[in-house]
């Protein structure tokens, strides 16, 4: 489905400006050419220039047009590569949680930027509903029953026809629905691996995969990647040809916490190893649906014929966290893991997979999708605009190209659980870096969720949290 009309225009006039056609202080055409040009509307002109004036790249100028006031790339250096540890460790996180703040946030000044979840106001609410109550009058009492281990098969077939947007050949057969994205990931695991195998993880990784997979008594192998081009695939294999590994878990776009996208090459060459090394790789795709550029990005997956790749994602990041409603398509490891979710917890509840089936099928979650995505770009960039305003000069920052989450490399010296603890004094609150590593790595780095509706409040939080470290 295109996007609408006045997002197109926008995206092409952002290009334009980022590739320097219209560089900073330059005016962008008047509305009567664009209109000649375009034969649209005025009003679908303004909308797009309006679009382009929320996110802070240009401004409007009586009787002057509009002017362009910045790019939406940042000129912030991007974070170093860690260095990769090829010993398989045991997983310690737990110790690493006990030194997170959790703060009462019911203060009216306090601030989060912690959870990389959306923000109430951003969910489809009233198609929600709609579609909760539309579920709700089957007469045939369905919804109310036991649905199959591997899910309702109406929405299986649809969330398979969505394949096509990442160029996947997905049929319900291939898909499990589960709960969340966490427990179709633990499945995965559950199904390749047992007590004290080895499992390479792409690092940093978000911290409940980390649980998970201590969790299952796991150890596990940090595999660091390049910010900007993501995946070594070369050290990839030789790790995989030193020790044995049962299980790549890989996140394909937009990494929680550092946003990297793997190339198309990227994830075409890591089928290619999975095929030879006769490796399960489990690809968590949880924020696929959340990217700023006009066409949604492959997964691994979409390159897959030989089932090697077991493809996890969820409706919690985009539609409805408490819905809990994910699913995974396993490849040659199907049949396995319908099995574990039958003896974990049966099914995944009923009335939410008819109401998730309900939004597919009539349009409302791709409609959904169109305004939400230019809005969490928005978000994302004003956040990145704040930082690079109030921030240090010399810190690094990811770029990413979708998701929720920017992350921040900070001076050397600057530890994150101390920032914390300072900037929740302020009533600002953020995740730490060492999260997202087994034995807590990362300690002057911290995650920023971009998932706040800005306002002067937000703006001054991170105002706050400059100003704490460059008291640091």
């Amino acid at each position: 489905m295109k996007d609408f009309q006045y997002i197109a225009l926008a995206d092409k006039f952002e290009l334009s400006i980022n590739n320097g056609t219209y560089p900073v202080g330059a005016k962008l055409p008047s509305l009567r050419s664009i209109r000649q040009q375009f034969k649209i509307s005025v009003g679908t002109i303004l909308k797009a220039f309006t679009l382009l004036e929320d996110k802070g790249l240009v401004a409007g100028k009586e009787r002057s047009g509009f002017v362009v006031l910045r790019t939406s790339v940042s000129s912030v250096n991007l974070p170093k590569q860690a260095e990769n540890n090829t010993l398989a460790q045991k997983i310690a996180i737990g110790k690493v949680l006990q030194e997170v703040s959790f703060p009462d946030s019911e203060n009216k000044s306090y601030v989060s930027f912690f959870n990389a979840v959306l923000h109430p106001d951003l969910l489809p609410f009233n198609a929600l509903r709609r579609s909760l109550q539309q579920a709700s009058r089957d007469l045939t009492g369905q919804h109310l029953q036991y649905e199959p281990s591997a899910g309702n098969s109406l929405l299986r077939a649809e969330i398979a026809r969505r394949s096509f947007l990442w160029q996947g050949n997905l049929v319900a057969d291939d898909i499990v629905i589960t709960n969340g994205a966490l427990e179709a990931v633990s499945l995965c695991l559950r199904a390749v691996t047992k007590a004290a195998d080895t499992v390479l993880v792409q690092s940093p990784i978000y911290h409940g995969i980390l649980q998970t997979i201590e969790s299952l008594d796991l150890k596990v192998i940090e595999f660091s990647g390049c910010p900007l081009t993501g995946i070594n695939i070369q050290e990839l294999e030789e790790i995989c040809s030193s020790q044995t590994i049962s299980a790549c878990l890989l996140i394909s776009n937009f990494n929680n916490p550092n946003g990297i996208t793997l190339n198309n090459e990227q994830k075409s060459a890591i089928v290619a190893f999975a095929e030879k090394m006769q490796v399960p790789v489990i690809e968590d795709d949880i924020y696929g649906d959340l990217h700023f550029q006009a066409q949604r990005p492959t997964t691994i997956k979409s390159y897959d014929e030989h089932g090697w790749v077991m493809l996890c994602s969820s409706f919690s990041k985009s539609a409805a966290p408490g819905y809990r409603i994910g699913w995974c398509a396993a490849g040659r490891f199907t049949e396995q893991v319908i099995k574990l979710k039958a003896v974990t917890n049966v099914a995944t509840a009923s009335i939410v997979q008819s109401s998730l089936l309900q939004l597919l099928k009539t349009g409302a979650y791709d409609r959904h999708l169109r305004k939400l995505r230019p809005e969490l770009h928005r978000l994302m960039l004003l956040t990145i605009q704040a930082i690079e305003k109030y921030f240090p000069p010399d810190i690094r920052m990811s770029r990413p190209e979708g998701g929720l989450v920017v992350w921040i490399e900070l001076p050397a010296h600057i530890d994150a659980f101390e920032l914390q603890k300072k900037a929740i004094d302020q009533f600002v609150n953020f995740a730490p870096g060492p999260l997202f590593s087994n034995h807590g790595d990362y300690r002057n780095y911290i995650r920023i969720s971009c998932n706040n509706l800005w306002n002067v409040k937000v703006e001054n939080a991170l105002k706050r949290l400059g100003d704490i470290i460059k008291s640091m």
